[in-house]
């Protein structure tokens, strides 16, 4: 069975302190959040030795005294009026959140500035040219509402009391992204909007989850086998969306994050020494399923008095083999001559081992006796130290086991390839 292994080289949870959440905390994974989990781990890889990041604790994704990020995954241009923006800014000047513990302030979105958005090149405005192009689009929203608002109401004289009321209505409702600007540029919130916006960074044109993928892939799992580098990431995607981690402080530390690539990129890494792995419960009630009986190994194991325990455990064993050689085939790190070359050794030094035991015991025990001692050379066998496979660092003894099942399963009978567990001829 594969051994759960304590991870020694990550802090214990109890080391990463769990903050008051904010307002605008989430706690359900949602499709939204999958592209969320997935910046984090872009910028887990930019984490310093003492940084620790969280998942919707203090907004989107944050790194503890450093930068504050807000995730989105919306269609359409980022235009000068698009709540976006203003929502953004308006969650960052919110009395909650304390943006003086951030160096940056960060909108990250998969929307590209629209043609004639006057805040397109942000990233070269001072601070007084943000707030200036802040308050033009303010004034010119403004603007813009009341006169919408004048043609609405048109000539009361012309229209019957219940259209005139109707249109009041149609007046008085107030769009959202104007009760955000309002918020955001209210004389009192001008110092405090200062402060905001000369931290801001808008990253746009991001790519799309499946885009965001690909692009991870290419910049960080090159040296990942190809067809194993959807199962390095939906590893690293477990690990990020960790029950416990989401309902006990949604963090990671830099040791944390690190001992995790470490164990993924040994795992999976192109030339990689570790052996593959299987998933033993499905092996096991696969096993179960198979019609056994008529098999050759299984008859050989039945020849020596074996119960259905050991046949059993014969018969996981040996599609716990076949299972291994068809993942080590994927890697292409293995060739059919290799296995055959390893199988090949096992089934000379059985052979031999055998004959020596069968000169040993003698002929003068009757058939029960020599079916007594012939399950104890079984056993011995199976309890044999494992002769490494390749230049793999670990192999398997349910793969070492399976591969004398295999050879049993031959028919070899009267050739030197004859696989017996039987101690007579």
């Amino acid at each position: 069975m594969p051994l759960n292994l304590p991870d020694l080289s990550a802090p214990a949870e109890s080391e990463v302190s769990v903050r008051h959440k904010l307002p605008v905390d989430a706690t359900r994974l949602s499709e939204a959040l999958k592209y969320q989990v997935h910046v984090a781990i872009d910028y887990c890889h930019t984490l310093q030795p003492d940084d620790v990041l969280w998942i919707e604790v203090f907004g989107d994704v944050t790194v503890e005294g450093r930068e504050q990020v807000e995730v989105k995954d919306y269609s359409g241009d980022l235009t000068d009026n698009h709540e976006n923006l203003w929502k953004t800014l308006k969650n960052w000047l919110n009395d909650g959140f304390p943006h003086q513990d951030y160096a940056s302030l960060v909108l990250l979105t998969t929307q590209g500035f629209g043609a004639r958005a006057s805040i397109q090149n942000w990233e070269d405005l001072d601070l007084d040219q943000r707030l200036a192009a802040l308050e033009k689009i303010h004034q010119d929203a403004e603007k813009k509402y009341a006169d919408r608002s004048a043609s609405r109401n048109g000539d009361s004289a012309d229209v019957s009391e219940s259209k005139a009321k109707e249109r009041k209505g149609k007046q008085e409702h107030i769009p959202e992204v104007l009760k955000f600007q309002r918020l955001v540029m209210a004389p009192g919130m001008r110092e405090a909007l200062k402060q905001v916006l000369a931290k801001v960074k808008l990253i746009t044109d991001q790519p799309d989850l499946l885009g965001l993928i690909d692009q991870y892939k290419r910049r960080y799992l090159r040296a990942v086998l190809s067809h194993r580098q959807d199962e390095f990431l939906d590893d690293l995607f477990g690990f990020m969306t960790n029950a416990m981690k989401i309902t006990q402080g949604w963090s990671f530390t830099s040791a944390q994050f690190s001992s995790k690539i470490a164990e993924l990129t040994k795992r999976y890494m192109v030339g990689n020494i570790r052996f593959p792995r299987i998933d033993a419960s499905k092996v096991g009630l696969e096993a179960q399923e198979i019609g056994l009986r008529e098999r050759l190994y299984v008859r050989k194991l039945e020849e020596i008095g074996a119960d259905n325990s050991i046949i059993g455990q014969a018969t996981v064993d040996r599609l716990s083999a076949e299972k291994y050689i068809v993942e080590l085939y994927k890697d292409g790190a293995i060739s059919s001559e290799d296995v055959e070359e390893y199988s090949s050794n096992h089934l000379r030094l059985h052979c031999s081992s055998r004959l020596a035991m069968i000169g040993r015991i003698g002929p003068v025990l009757n058939h029960s006796e020599r079916q007594t001692d012939s399950r104890t050379f079984y056993h011995k066998t199976c309890a044999q130290p494992v002769v490494g496979f390749g230049s793999y660092d670990f192999t398997p003894v349910a793969f070492r086991n399976g591969i004398y099942h295999m050879l049993a399963d031959r028919d070899a009978v009267g050739s030197l390839a004859d696989f017996q567990w039987r101690l007579w001829e």
